[in-house]
């Protein structure tokens, strides 16, 4: 863990210290600069999650990850600078609005700051959040991007985005923590199971000033603010890596992710 390293790959230059202000500018500069991105599952290649291994990738080669990846290399950061800081896990209702049907295959976190707590989630696809949420029932958010609220029902918290003028569950979760075997478990199924969306579909996110990049499969979109959406369907792998490096900032060496994406990509149509 070198902070000197992760701040210089998300451009943070600020005071060091466990304070709001400090929270709030770490997560909006972290999804901006460390795309999401589901490759290594995608192409079988493996995801491991040894913090010592999240750092290189994600910081020291320059590369994504999916959420488990994110929001552990954040609260690695975010306990260096000391800050109260527990991990909880999440069904994603994106999808399926059926939690019943979904498994805790999500991570996010709860930072206290001042006795307050608060919701951080650097990892969500292309809808990752670019602001910590006050943990308070019905509050609606203004984040950089999207509005969001926690609405609470007994002891389940489920996080909603507002998108088109209507509200729309992302995940539901509860404050029982836990543990990183826990996370070992969830990120197994993900990144190797036949079924897993991952394992299925290449999926990348990330977020700009004023709006979003996004891609399923081959169909890349881009977003703003203001409603307006760009697509494109990429055709061949030199498009796609192209557009990789320019939006998502992610490049791949050539290796053996290089050579399963070309096996790959072809397929997805």
């Amino acid at each position: 863990m070198n902070l000197d390293t992760y701040f210089e790959r998300i451009g943070y230059s600020g005071p060091r210290e466990n304070s709001l202000f400090v929270l709030q500018d770490l997560h909006y500069l972290h999804p901006r600069a460390i795309a999401f991105e589901g490759l290594s599952a995608f192409l079988g290649t493996g995801v491991s999650l040894d913090p010592g291994v999240v750092f290189d990738k994600l910081v020291n080669q320059g590369r994504g990850g999916y959420c488990f990846e994110q929001n552990l290399l954040f609260a690695l950061v975010l306990k260096d600078l000391g800050f109260e800081v527990t991990e909880h896990a999440a069904r994603v209702l994106w999808r399926s609005p059926d939690k019943q049907a979904m498994a805790r295959t999500h991570m996010l976190l709860k930072i206290t700051v001042d006795d307050q707590d608060w919701i951080a989630d650097v990892g969500f696809g292309g809808l990752t959040m670019t602001a910590a949420l006050r943990l308070e029932p019905d509050l609606e958010q203004q984040t950089p991007h999207e509005i969001l609220r926690i609405t609470r029902q007994e002891q389940e918290y489920t996080i909603e985005a507002k998108t088109a003028d209507q509200w729309r569950p992302m995940y539901v979760f509860d404050l029982v923590p836990c543990y990183p075997v826990d996370f070992g478990m969830s990120n197994f199924y993900v990144s190797e199971h036949p079924e897993s969306l991952f394992r299925q579909n290449l999926m990348l996110g990330r977020p700009f000033e004023g709006g979003r990049h996004a891609m399923l499969n081959r169909d890349y979109s881009r977003y703003t603010l203001g409603g307006e959406r760009y697509q494109r369907h990429i055709a061949s792998v030199d498009e796609f890596l192209e557009l990789l490096a320019a939006d998502f900032g992610v490049t791949l060496e050539k290796g053996d992710e290089m050579q399963a994406l070309i096996a790959r990509f072809d397929a997805l149509d």
